[in-house]
């Protein structure tokens, strides 16, 4: 009979995961030792906030993440970075360790126990998609399976606590043929597509929007066959960036309502048959919701919603809607002759250094073989005018908007996809929180390129009209120094020039590079120009 922890890790190996994100502790340990006996290599990080997101980073472009943590101090630390994998559907699998179930019955008061044992399970059952013990060995494995089903079909979080006397426990392995979670209803299907194919040819100027949840089910391809198919012009929101290949001919931009670019604002808001696929409505993604989408020329598909105008259809899942419309032969070929790309709003900076010159040169440097992550703030309204190539990718925390996200998002990324350069854009107060991951970047071997806006201030706060309040100031140091003493190579960057030369000599290093860009406080990506007055605007309304 197979053992609960190392069964667990044989299972997860088997579904691609070859890294385990966690920090060890004493509830912990004898998970630790399945861990490190199996064939999933443990990744030790400095503070469990990060191991939530490099798990998160990783599940991205694996397809699961995994973070293996103790209890109490150890899981309650990760649940900022595990909600924002639940915001943003990114599949992370979390094994926790616990307090035997001996041990309970004859001390209540164990260290790192909070309120009662079952607190922690508790609170992560509102960050995750399935939360459960695994304390019948008799249910364990049904338990694991059924976690994996969720995380996979909802492409959520799951969390599953294993105390420590079971985690060598002999298990009854089960033949596990769940039904469906969620399954498409077919004749709701071809309603659906009946009225969509309509629309679509009778429309004059239809429009797809990417969301991010396309790349979460893997259905690019799809996308780019029926853009392909219906020759219309394709955008994206900032957070399924580079979901669709921003090097296409039929791709126009960032829709980001009027933040955005006024020419991909148009195309979008004045189109008689908007495609929205996967796509978040939220506020960041929609200019602060600036965006005038009108419901009667929309199709709106999600994993959780189908909408055809102001019809819903139910019981359809989002990868079979995607499938099958985009294997339809009724499709339109529209004229594409008129598609254009949104017009470049950055420039070189030949003397001192500005983001729009530093976002320039992002643009020239970038190539196929890039993996860009952005942590928050400026950083993230920045990537609106980064223009990724053929192959790259681009990650970030762009709805849930938690700072921090870029140092072990880099960490995640570069593990899950090691053949490619990985470059990290964070602000100053994003890399306060969670730059000490770059001794686990150094202890890895990484070689990542991380470049810090250093302009001693949370500038989104200041943008939204706090320019004098001093708790917007946050202390300044020396990163490139930093770099160098934490064992990587750092650059100060005062100009463009610099930043020319520093740029090729980092992606040669034999290290990680930290690239310490100081520009003024005052001086914002354009997208955050855009951004400052309608920011002030909601919060006085």
């Amino acid at each position: 009979m197979p053992q609960l922890a190392p069964h667990i890790f044989k299972i997860l190996h088997e579904q691609g995961i070859q890294h385990a994100f966690g920090i060890p502790g004493d509830f912990a340990l004898t998970l630790y030792d399945a861990l490190t006996a199996s064939k999933i290599t443990p990744i030790v990080m400095t503070h469990e906030p990060s191991v939530g997101f490099a798990a998160d980073a990783y599940s991205r472009i694996r397809g699961l993440g995994l973070a293996v943590v103790t209890y109490g101090v150890g899981g309650l630390n990760m649940v900022n970075s595990i909600a924002g994998a639940y915001a943003e559907k990114s599949p992370v699998v979390i094994l926790s360790g616990a307090p035997g179930m001996r041990e309970r019955q004859h001390h209540d008061l164990l260290h790192h126990k909070v309120k009662t044992f079952d607190t922690q399970r508790r609170i992560y059952e509102e960050v995750t998609v399935y939360s459960t013990t695994l304390n019948d060995p008799r249910t364990a494995d049904l338990k694991i399976h059924r976690a994996l089903d969720y995380a996979m079909t909802f492409k959520r979080p799951v969390y599953l606590e294993i105390p420590r006397d079971l985690a060598y426990a002999e298990i009854e392995e089960v033949e596990y043929h769940s039904p469906p979670i969620k399954c498409t209803d077919a004749n709701t299907l071809e309603e659906a597509l009946a009225e969509i194919l309509t629309m679509v040819n009778q429309a004059k100027s239809p429009v797809i929007l990417v969301g991010t949840e396309v790349q979460r089910f893997g259905l690019q391809p799809q996308i780019i066959a029926l853009a392909e198919k219906l020759r219309v012009p394709v955008c994206s929101t900032i957070l399924g960036k580079s979901v669709f290949p921003e090097a296409h001919p039929q791709y126009i931009g960032i829709y980001n309502g009027e933040a955005g670019d006024p020419y991909v604002r148009n195309t979008v808001e004045e189109s008689d048959c908007l495609l929205m696929l996967g796509v978040f409505m939220t506020d960041l993604n929609l200019g602060m919701f600036t965006a005038h989408l009108n419901p009667s020329c929309a199709v709106y598909a999600t994993s959780e919603r189908l909408a055809v105008k102001h019809h819903e259809y139910p019981h359809i899942r989002f990868e079979d809607f995607i499938n099958t419309l985009s294997n339809s032969c009724n499709l339109p070929n529209k004229n594409s002759s008129a598609i254009t790309r949104m017009k470049s709003r950055v420039a070189p900076s030949p003397g001192k250094i500005s983001m729009s010159g530093l976002l320039y040169e992002l643009n020239q440097f970038i190539d196929s073989n890039t993996l860009l992550v952005t942590d928050v703030g400026d950083v993230l309204f920045a990537a609106d005018d980064i223009q990724t190539r053929g192959g790259s990718s681009f990650l970030s925390s762009g709805f849930y908007a938690s700072m921090g996200f870029g140092i072990p998002g880099v960490i995640g990324a570069q593990l899950a996809d090691p053949f490619r350069r990985a470059i990290a854009l964070v602000g100053d107060g994003g890399f306060q929180m969670t730059g000490m991951e770059l001794l686990t970047v150094k202890r890895l071997g990484l070689k990542p390129i991380v470049i810090v806006i250093n302009n001693g201030a949370f500038a989104t706060l200041r943008a939204m009209g706090h320019k004098q309040a001093n708790f917007v100031y946050i202390p300044q140091m020396d990163y490139a120094k930093f770099a160098q003493v934490v064992g990587g190579s750092g650059f100060a960057i005062d100009t463009g020039e610099q930043l020319q030369q520093a740029l090729p000599i980092a992606r040669a290093s034999k290290t990680f590079s930290v690239l310490d860009v100081r520009i003024s406080p005052d001086d914002l990506s354009p997208a955050l120009q855009r951004l400052s007055a309608l920011f002030a605007k909601t919060l006085k309304g």
